[in-house]
C-alpha cells in the first residue's frame, strides 16, 4: 500500500498562494462582407482590472428579451465598462452614449445578429439601452479548400478530415464570431501540424446576406512546400551524454515535420530524471531548402542528489526518509538510487538502477529491497527484487518483468509462526493516468492493472497467480461552484494451492486513509491470534466522495467508503465507513483531514494524508 503522508521538511517551507485576475476582451466583428458590398470591421480589445471595479456613476439599464445578449452587453459595453474602470464626468459618458449604438451593433454581429435595432436614451442620471437583436444568421454554405504541394500528397484526404474534424460551424448552425475564428484556425492547424508547417491562409471570408439572414463561409489554405526535420542542435549538456537527449526523440533527421512529435519529445525530456526543464523547437529561421533544424535546450539536474525528510502520519506515526540518487552511473546516464525509510510500523532499505528512456519510452530498471513491517501485530521480514522492461509514454506506463519475493512472518508474543515462503513471478502491468492536474484533480481518470504468475513451483514455495486492478474518476461540471464528484475502486485476487506458502506481501488487507476510512490501517482482513490481522486472498474496495469548494484553496468533503478482504468474493462482508473532511490544495500537494465513522465497530477515527490517491 502506498503511503500518503504529510511531510515536514527539515528546512522550513514558506508557502504562498496568489490569485490571478484575468480580464475578458469584448467580442468584435471580423471580416463580415454583406452581399453586394465590401466591409471590414476593426477588431477592438478591452481589458478590465477586476480588482478595481467601480460602481457606474451614471447607471445603464440594458433592456432586451435575449438573456445571452443582455449578459454580453453588461459585461462588455464600453458605456458600462469604462465607468467601472475610472470615474468619468457627464461629458465623457455622453460621448460613450453617442457611440453605444455602434458598439452594440458590432457586438450583436459577433453573435450572428445583423439586423438588430438599438436605441439609447437618457433615463434619470443614467441611460436605457433598448436592444432588439432580430433573427440570428445561420450557416447556408461552407467551402474549405487546401491547395499547394499537398495536392500531390497521398494523405490529402486525411488533411481534409482533420481540417473538418474541429470545424464548429456546420450548415444550419447559428453564426458566431468565436466559432468562425476557431474554425479557420482548425483548418490552418490541420495543415501546419504535419509536414507543411509553412502553410498560410490565403483567403477567408464570411459573406452575410442580411435579407435572408444566411452566411456563406469560405476558407483557402496554401500548404506551401513539405518540410522535413534536419539535424539536432543540442545545448545545455554538461554532465550527461548527448545520447540521453537524442535517445528520447521518436524521429530521426529526414523524417517529415510533425508538431506532435516535437511536443512529445519535449514532454519526454521534461519527465526524464536527468533534466529539470527542456525546450524543443523547429528553427525555421535557419531552415535550408526543405530541412528545418531541431533546437533542443535542456537544464540538467545535478549529478548527485541527497534528500532528507521527516513526516507525521495519522496512521504510520512519525517517520523519516533518506534518499540518494546518482544520475550518471557508468558515464552512460544510468540512474542509481538508494533509499532508507522508517516509521512506526515499517522500515525499508532499497537500491535500484534504471536506464535512460529511449525514443519509444522504453528502458530497463531493476531494484532490490528489504522491508520489516509490524502493522496490525503481524511481523513480516521481506526481501524483494526484480527486473522490468518499462514503456512510459503519453501518460501510459506498461511493465513486463520478473520478480522474486522471499518472506518470513509471525505474530509476536505468540507461538503462531507462519514460517518462510517465496515466489518467483512473471508479471505484467499497465497504468494510464489522465488527470488535468495532480495538485487539484478536477476532471479525469486513472486506470491501473497488474497480473503475475509463478512457473509452477519453480523457485517458488507454491503455485501462485495474482491479479489486481484500480480505477478512479473525477468529474467537475463546467460551473465549478457545484463541486467535484469522485469515484474510486480497487479489487484483487490471489490463486494458490497452499495459502500458507504464499508471501503475505502478495495478499490483501485494507482499511485506513487510502482505502476504507473509519478503520485503522490494514485492520480489515482475517482475524488472527493476539489481536493480529492476517492478509486474505480476495480484495474489493469502493469509495464515493463529493468535494464542495469553499474558497479557491479549500474544499469541504463528504464521503462513503466500503471494502473487505476475505478468502473469496462470496465470503465478503463489506465494512462501511462514512465521514466528512477538509481538503487544502496547497502548492506542494493536496492535504486531507478526515473524520470517519466505522459502521462495523461503531467508532470515530481521524485520518491525515498528503497527496492524491491515484
Amino acid at each position: 500500500m502506498k503511503k500518503q503522508t504529510s511531510v515536514l521538511l527539515l528546512t522550513t517551507l514558506s508557502l504562498a498562494c496568489a490569485r490571478a485576475f484575468a480580464a475578458d476582451s469584448a467580442p468584435v466583428a471580423e471580416d463580415y462582407v454583406p452581399a453586394g458590398s465590401v466591409q471590414a470591421a476593426k477588431e477592438k480589445e478591452s481589458d478590465a482590472d477586476e480588482s478595481k471595479v467601480l460602481v457606474p456613476k451614471y447607471p445603464v439599464d440594458i433592456q432586451t428579451d435575449n438573456a445571452e445578449i443582455k449578459a454580453m452587453l453588461e459585461e462588455h459595453l464600453p458605456l458600462i465598462t469604462q465607468q467601472q474602470q475610472e470615474v468619468l464626468d457627464r461629458e465623457q459618458v455622453g460621448f460613450l452614449a453617442e457611440d453605444a449604438p455602434e458598439h452594440v451593433q458590432t457586438m450583436l454581429k459577433t453573435r450572428g445578429y445583423f439586423n438588430g435595432r438599438v436605441n439609447v436614451s437618457p433615463a434619470g442620471e443614467g441611460y436605457v439601452v433598448q436592444v432588439s437583436p432580430g433573427p440570428q444568421t445561420t450557416i447556408d454554405n461552407v467551402g474549405v479548400a487546401i491547395v499547394g504541394d499537398v495536392l500531390q500528397d497521398n494523405d490529402l484526404s486525411l488533411y481534409y478530415k482533420n481540417a473538418m474534424g474541429n470545424w464548429s460551424l456546420p450548415v444550419g448552425d447559428a453564426f458566431s464570431q468565436n466559432e468562425w475564428s476557431s474554425s479557420k484556425t482548425s483548418v490552418l492547424s490541420a495543415v501546419t501540424r504535419k509536414k507543411y508547417p509553412l502553410a498560410q491562409m490565403t483567403h477567408s471570408q464570411a459573406t452575410i446576406d442580411p435579407n435572408t439572414n444566411k452566411a456563406d463561409l469560405n476558407v483557402v489554405v496554401d500548404s506551401k512546400q513539405p518540410v522535413f526535420f534536419g539535424e539536432f542542435e543540442i545545448t545545455g549538456t554538461r554532465r550527461y551524454p548527448e545520447s540521453v537527449v537524442r535517445g528520447l526523440a521518436r524521429f530521426e533527421p529526414g523524417a517529415p515535420y510533425d508538431l506532435d512529435q516535437l511536443l512529445d519529445y519535449q514532454q519526454a525530456l521534461e519527465q526524464d530524471g536527468h533534466y529539470s526543464g527542456a525546450s524543443v523547437q523547429a528553427d525555421f529561421d535557419n531552415m535550408q531548402n526543405d530541412r528545418v533544424p531541431v533546437k533542443v535546450a535542456v537544464s540538467e539536474v545535478k549529478r548527485q542528489k541527497l534528500e532528507v525528510g521527516i513526516r507525521y502520519d495519522s496512521e504510520y506515526g512519525p517517520g523519516g526518509r533518506v534518499g540518494y540518487d546518482h544520475y550518471n552511473l557508468f558515464n552512460r546516464g544510468y540512474i542509481g538510487s538508494v533509499v532508507v525509510d522508517a516509521d512506526k510500523y515499517e522500515t525499508t532499505v532499497a537500491a535500484g538502477i534504471s536506464q535512460p528512456r529511449n525514443s519509444n519510452g522504453h528502458y530497463w530498471t531493476t531494484n532490490v529491497s528489504y522491508t520489516r513491517s509490524t502493522t496490525q501485530n503481524l511481523e513480516k521480514n521481506a526481501l524483494t527484487s526484480g527486473i522490468w522492461r518499462v514503456r512510459d509514454r503519453n501518460n501510459i506506463e506498461s511493465r513486463l518483468g520478473l520478480e522474486y519475493i522471499t518472506e518470513s512472518r509471525r505474530v509476536p508474543y505468540t507461538n503462531y509462526d507462519l514460517g518462510r515462503s517465496h515466489a518467483t513471478m512473471l508479471t505484467a502491468s499497465w497504468k494510464r493516468q489522465n488527470i488535468e492536474t495532480d495538485l487539484r484533480p478536477e476532471n479525469g481518470y486513472y486506470l491501473d492493472g497488474k497480473i503475475g504468475a509463478t512457473l509452477g513451483t519453480l523457485l517458488s514455495s507454491t503455485t501462485v497467480a495474482r491479479g489486481t486492478a484500480r480505477a478512479g474518476y473525477y468529474y467537475t461540471p463546467e460551473n465549478k461552484k457545484i463541486g467535484t464528484f469522485i469515484v474510486r475502486g480497487q479489487t484483487g485476487y490471489v490463486y494458490a494451492k497452499e495459502s500458507d506458502d504464499v508471501p503475505s506481501t502478495l495478499q490483501f488487507r485494507t482499511g485506513g486513509a487510502t482505502s476504507v476510512r473509519g478503520y485503522e490501517l490494514d485492520s480489515i482482513g482475517l482475524a488472527g491470534p493476539n489481536g493480529s490481522v492476517l492478509p486474505e486472498r480476495a480484495l474489493a474496495v469502493a469509495s464515493f466522495e463529493y468535494q464542495y469548494p469553499v474558497t479557491k484553496s479549500f474544499s469541504a468533503a463528504v464521503f462513503h467508503d466500503m471494502g473487505d478482504a476475505a478468502l473469496n468474493f462470496k465470503q465478503m462482508e463489506m465494512k462501511h465507513g462514512t465521514g466528512v473532511g477538509v481538503r487544502w490544495f496547497s502548492p506542494v500537494a493536496p492535504f486531507s483531514f478526515d473524520v470517519a465513522y466505522g459502521h462495523n465497530d461503531k467508532k470515530l477515527r481521524w485520518h491525515i494524508s498528503l497527496g492524491t490517491r491515484f
